[in-house]
């Protein structure tokens, strides 16, 4: 036998240890916990369909089919992502200022109001001018309902939290005034607003799907915010003020300004989600629109690790959810609320990895600052 050098045995033992180091990198990254939750989640949520006498392979099928199983599948699931995602990405860059924006909900409707009130009070004879106006419009209501509770904060030490959740609730009870009174049409029972004008509808990228423009411009800010987060002076700023208020008053920076131009993005973000969603699916203003669509934004943004990409992806599971349920109800009679277990699940099983890495001392999300 041929006996062992120390060399050997001084390289085997730094292989063995550099390859634990990268398992122990990889199994605690963020990514990872995110995908593993992703997958028990999957499974609960196969189990849960046997238990309703469900064959578990034949539902997956059914929904990976509803999902992404054609063209008009893979377009109902990036409509569904795209509210959603840019509800995320409006929670996720207060957040990283140290700013914890709940209120993502109430900016969406505010900005689906800002939206279609010139979209159905403006003259048509604008045309196409309509969807620009109605989607800046929608960004400066959300922006403004943004606004209140950063000044409510600065001004009188007010929680952000209570004040963002609370104001969700004024901005849903809100659009329910407007659409069973001013907005509704003369004559009519239904608690909606009248059909946008045709210019302001976003248009269709595929013939025979539900997939509009609002996606691209979902992609775009999503790109633009982690540009403005990574490449820009701004940015780095933002971070600081976020990871360190500390640090960063040593440093000089006007941490109030920060704060409030953070939310003035984050609140405009908002209400650009609600403007799609009115302008790209619902054509009117209508009583519960949202579903929620806010609260499953700030649900991204935490699964996503409060990265702008990391957001893209966990917003395209959401809405391969979304439509993959759609497809389980109509196929195999699954009941809607399955949707809302198999978003959930891996929400719970984060929130419990991440309790236990903060008790732990570790931080709850990475930055590459």
């Amino acid at each position: 036998m041929t006996p062992i050098s120390p060399g050997q045995s001084d390289n085997a033992a730094s292989a063995g240890g550099s390859m634990a180091d990268l398992m122990k990198r990889i199994t605690g990254s963020n990514a990872f916990l995110v995908l593993m939750s992703f997958a028990v989640s999957m499974i609960i949520g196969l189990f849960i369909l046997a238990s309703l006498g469900v064959e578990p392979v034949e539902a997956l099928r059914v929904m990976i089919k509803g999902a992404f199983g054609s063209r008009m599948a893979i377009g109902d699931t990036l409509a569904f992502m795209t509210p959603r995602l840019l509800a995320a990405l409006a929670a996720l860059i207060a957040i990283r200022c140290g700013f914890y924006n709940l209120g993502a909900e109430g900016q969406l409707q505010l900005g689906a109001i800002g939206a279609v009130l010139p979209a159905t009070l403006l003259p048509p004879e604008l045309g196409v001018l309509l969807m620009p106006i109605s989607i800046v419009s929608g960004a400066l209501f959300g922006a403004f309902w943004g606004l209140i509770p950063v000044l409510l904060k600065l001004w009188r030490g007010a929680n952000e939290i209570i004040v963002t959740l609370m104001m969700n609730f004024i901005g849903i009870y809100l659009v329910k005034y407007l659409v069973q009174g001013p907005l509704q049409p003369h004559g009519s029972d239904f608690n909606m607003s009248a059909k946008i004008a045709d210019g302001a509808i976003l248009p269709v990228l595929v013939n025979g799907t539900r997939l509009h423009a609002g996606v691209l411009l979902a992609l775009v800010v999503a790109v633009a915010l982690w540009a403005l987060l990574y490449h820009s002076t701004f940015g780095i700023r933002l971070r600081v003020a976020g990871l360190s208020p500390k640090t960063a008053r040593l440093q000089g920076m006007p941490l109030s300004r920060l704060i409030v131009s953070s939310m003035l993005i984050s609140g405009g973000v908002a209400g650009m989600a609600g403007a799609v969603e009115v302008l790209g699916v619902q054509y009117r203003l209508i009583d519960g629109f949202s579903s929620s669509l806010g609260f499953d934004g700030l649900a991204i943004a935490l699964l996503g690790s409060l990265e702008p990409l990391g957001a893209v992806i966990v917003a395209i599971y959401f809405g391969a959810i979304s439509s993959g349920t759609v497809a389980l109800q109509s196929t195999l009679s699954i009941p809607a609320a399955l949707a809302l277990i198999m978003t959930g699940l891996p929400i719970i099983f984060l929130a419990c990895i991440h309790g236990y890495r903060f008790l732990k001392g570790r931080p709850l999300w990475s930055s590459t600052l």
